[in-house]
Parts: C-alpha cells; structure tokens; sequence
C-alpha cells in the first residue's frame, strides 16, 4: 500500500514537472501556432546494465588508516590509495514519465523539434558480494630501515589488497530532467523519430549505500509513433542513458561508476 502510495507521488511529480516544462516552451514560442505542440505521458520497464569502473575510495581510505596509523598524522607520514571493486549489480524496475515538444513545422522544418522530458526509475543496488582490490603506497617523513622500523608508523611500504566486500541492497532512486532534439518522418499516421540530448540525472540512495548527488548524462531515443488521430497519437520508444556517479555516499562508502540502462517504454501524446 505504502509502495503504491509512493509510485503514484512519484507519477504526480514527474507530470507536473512535465507540465512546467511545457508553460516553458510556450513562453519561448510565444508567436508559433499550437498545430505542432504536444504533451505525452508514458510508462515502462528500465533495464540497467552493471554499474560499471566502480570505486569507494572513502571506504577504502578507512581501510588504508587502519593498516598505516602513521598516515593519520601527516607530521609522520601520508597515503595514496584507490579501492576498486568488480561490476556491482542493480535491479530492473518500472518507469514512469512525461515530455512536452514542439516541432518546427511553420518555420518549413516539420522533420525537427525539441522537447523537454522527466522521468523516474528506481535501479536498487542489490545485495551481492564484490571482489575488491587496493593499491595502497605509504611514504613516512622519517623513514627508518627494516628491521629497526615499525611497520605502518615509519616503514615505507606499497601493497596491494585483495578481498571481497558484501553489499546488503540499497534502494537507489534516479530522476532525470532531459533536454532533446528531436528528428522525425513526419508523416500523417506513422512518425518514426530519433532524439538526443543532455539532461541533470538525480541519484539518491538509502540503505549501506546513503547519499544523493545531482550530475549531467547522456540521453538518447528511438521510436515510433501512430497517430490515431490528428491530436491523440500512440508510441513505442527505446532510451539509453549514460552518467557518471561521483562519490555518492561520500561519508560512508564513497561510491563512483559508471551508469548505462536502456528503457522500453510506451505512452501517449496529445497534439495541439
């Protein structure tokens, strides 16, 4: 029930937002007829791939203090580390969303447009266990030679750790506003389009893995559109998203990697 409640705030913010985004477009067309302006809502299934080229280099920092005490002191000595960890594995989960457009049909190009989109996806990291590796170099400010030093206070030392890491799930949420162009057939009852563009890819997490971060990604789209009327149209697209997380969690786990999923949806466009 609770979830329910959730999905459908979730659905209540995404068309609001894309409502807002569509009284922009209006005010930057203030001249143009309203014959190729549309709305639409949709829904479907994302697909994320692995998170990809993962760190935690602020769990692996801990880790690094841990075996050299000396480095928590920089009078004694310093570290670099880096803690890298095999591909982390995240759920499949529905999306919901909203786009408004406009096509230039009166300035002679009816084949291109733009538009503005937002949706939400929930890809949870799941409960896995990793296989990790540290590099780990610790220079101390006074170096003394084996067998007098003391190791992790005044030996200087370079190791690499291997091991593993169990991670219990976490429940990721991503949202992502999206500005496209957009390039179509525009023919009178099938428009194939294509689009790409660039939007703000919104992650927050709770769980193991606890934080949230704003950063900038790659949206691209392909899909066809029928239109049952001159208005009222129906579509099936496919999207691929592209980020980069940066140290979420960064009082915690510190997580960094790559971020590619690809959606199939479905929806609805009214055209006015």
């Amino acid at each position: 029930m609770v979830s329910s409640f959730y999905r459908l705030q979730v659905f209540a913010m995404t068309t609001g937002i894309a409502v807002v985004m569509f009284a922009l477009l209006l005010v930057g067309f203030p001249g143009s007829a309203l014959a190729e302006w549309y709305v639409a809502g949709y829904g479907g299934l994302s697909v994320p791939s692995k998170l990809s080229d993962v760190n935690m280099d602020t769990y692996g920092q801990r880790l690094a203090l841990q075996q050299f005490p000396g480095a928590q002191d920089p009078r004694i000595g310093t570290l670099t580390q880096s803690f890298n960890t095999s591909d982390v594995s995240l759920k499949n989960s529905p999306l919901f969303g909203g786009k408004a457009g406009y096509f230039f049909k009166d300035e002679g190009f009816s084949w291109l447009g733009v538009e503005l989109e937002a949706f939400t996806s929930q890809p949870t990291i799941k409960s896995q266990t990793v296989s990790t590796r540290q590099d780990v170099t610790y220079l101390p400010v006074n170096p003394v030679q084996p067998p007098n030093c003391q190791p992790g206070i005044n030996c200087q030392a370079q190791v690499t750790n291997n091991g593993t890491l169990q991670l219990s799930e976490s429940s990721m949420r991503l949202i992502t506003v999206a500005f496209n162009v957009v390039a179509r057939y525009p023919g009178e009852i099938f428009q194939p389009y294509v689009g790409v563009g660039v939007g703000a890819f919104y992650f927050t997490s709770s769980g193991q893995i606890d934080g949230r971060q704003v950063v900038p990604g790659l949206n691209t789209q392909a899909g066809l559109k029928v239109l049952a009327t001159e208005e009222w149209g129906l579509f099936v697209e496919g999207k691929y998203n592209y980020a980069t997380i940066t140290n979420l969690d960064p009082s915690g786990y510190g997580l960094s990697g790559t971020y590619n999923a690809f959606n199939i949806l479905g929806g609805v466009a009214y055209h006015f």
